[in-house]
This record gives C-alpha cells, sequence and structure tokens, in this order.
C-alpha cells in the first residue's frame, strides 16, 4: 500500500495500481496523506439535493448529500454517510479516524482529510 495507510482494508493495490488510476495530486492526498489547496476541489461549490459522495479511489459511499454543507474552501461534511458520529482515535462503520482526526475510507485506506469538533459546524462536526 502507498504512503502510510497500512495493510488490512477490503480494496488492496500496490503502488503502481493506485498511481495508474490517479492524478498526482489526487495520489498525493489519498495514498499519501496530503492536503488539497482550499479552494480547488471541484465539488467545493457542488450542492445536490439527494445522492453521496463516495470515495475517489474505490467509489465506496462516505457522506450522503444532506451532510453537505458550505464552508472555508473545503468540502465540508457534517457527518459520515453510515454513522452520526465520528470520535477522535476510533472507528465507526464505514469511515475510520487515524491519529489527529484524519478521516480515511474503511473500504481502502485512502485518506480523506480531518474531523474538526466545532460549534458553528452542523451537529457539532465538520468533515
Amino acid at each position: 500500500m502507498g504512503g502510510s495507510i497500512p495493510p488490512g482494508y477490503s480494496v488492496e493495490k500496490s503502488d503502481a495500481e493506485w498511481q495508474s488510476g490517479m492524478t498526482a495530486e489526487e495520489y498525493n492526498v489519498l495514498r499519501e496523506c496530503g492536503t488539497e489547496p482550499a479552494g480547488r476541489g471541484e465539488f467545493c461549490s457542488f450542492f445536490p439535493s439527494s445522492g453521496h459522495f463516495a470515495c475517489r479511489a474505490c467509489s465506496f459511499p462516505l457522506y450522503s448529500a444532506a451532510s453537505k454543507f458550505k464552508d472555508r474552501g473545503w468540502d465540508a461534511y457534517s457527518k459520515c454517510f453510515y454513522s452520526a458520529a465520528v470520535s477522535g482515535g476510533g472507528e465507526v462503520s464505514h469511515i475510520g479516524v487515524r491519529a489527529h482526526n484524519e478521516v480515511c475510507c474503511n473500504n481502502c485506506g485512502s485518506h480523506m482529510g480531518h474531523v474538526f469538533f466545532e460549534s458553528h459546524a452542523p451537529q457539532g462536526e465538520r468533515h
């Protein structure tokens, strides 16, 4: 597995396999735990009324469209698609949390971003 992603997920590929299906920026964010620059994500201004957002690496559904909200330049969600809450250091159904509140896909281990516990965010969480 690439970057700092440990093995043991349902979807496992070699670094070369991951790289062949992604841009260099996607690989950096998803497999090497990098951060996308603020305001550059293709979904920053996209707010569908239904459906879900899926992992870019493995297409696993992660967040409902209803959980997306306007934030400071990054895609922001109030909760995981299959759970009501994420807590640092633990795991929840389909979304895992690494040290420092990093969120990863529980299907392939790809880095999704971070969880911040903030009073201004819906349900007190911003993913």
